[in-house]
């Protein structure tokens, strides 16, 4: 499965490496990750901060961007626009990212809760977090998928 992956899924690799749920779904899934260019200058604004909780930081960080195809900004050009009118309202940052899933017609994968639920109330856009993913990658519809990742976040209520 293609998917745009947001750097909180990508720090959280570097930073807890097995241990992390994202590190698991890589080891037992085919995904192929996207990332807008962004994600190098997020990371270089934040490295100093993971180097204090990661162990083998340089080796994490070369191994999980080794997986990731980085995209340049004039490929999803156009699409930055309408990606940010919806990111402006919470933070202009994931512009770049949403952009780049619009543009693939991919999830992004994030377990940012602004970019989730911006994702469920515009419907321009998919993204899902690791649960939601890995439900997917197990064979649960997108409709179950997107209905349990709603109810998580406090969108909808189950009866």
């Amino acid at each position: 499965m293609r998917v745009v992956v947001d750097s909180n899924i990508l720090f959280s690799i570097i930073v807890s490496g097995r241990k992390s749920k994202a590190f698991r779904l890589l080891e037992e899934h085919e995904l192929t990750l996207f990332a807008p260019e962004e994600v190098i200058l997020e990371f270089r604004r934040h490295s100093t901060k993971l180097k204090k909780f990661a162990k083998d930081f340089e080796y994490r960080t070369f191994l999980t961007f080794s997986l990731v195809q980085i995209i340049p900004l004039e490929f999803y050009s156009n699409k930055i626009r309408e990606a940010y009118q919806i990111a402006s309202k919470f933070d202009e940052k994931d512009t770049p990212f949403i952009a780049l899933a619009m543009k693939l017609g991919i999830p992004l994968w994030t377990g940012d809760k602004k970019i989730l639920s911006a994702a469920i109330s515009t419907e321009r856009f998919l993204a899902l977090d690791s649960t939601a993913l890995e439900s997917l990658l197990n064979g649960d519809t997108l409709e179950n998928v997107l209905n349990e990742m709603k109810t998580r976040l406090g969108i909808l209520r189950t009866q």
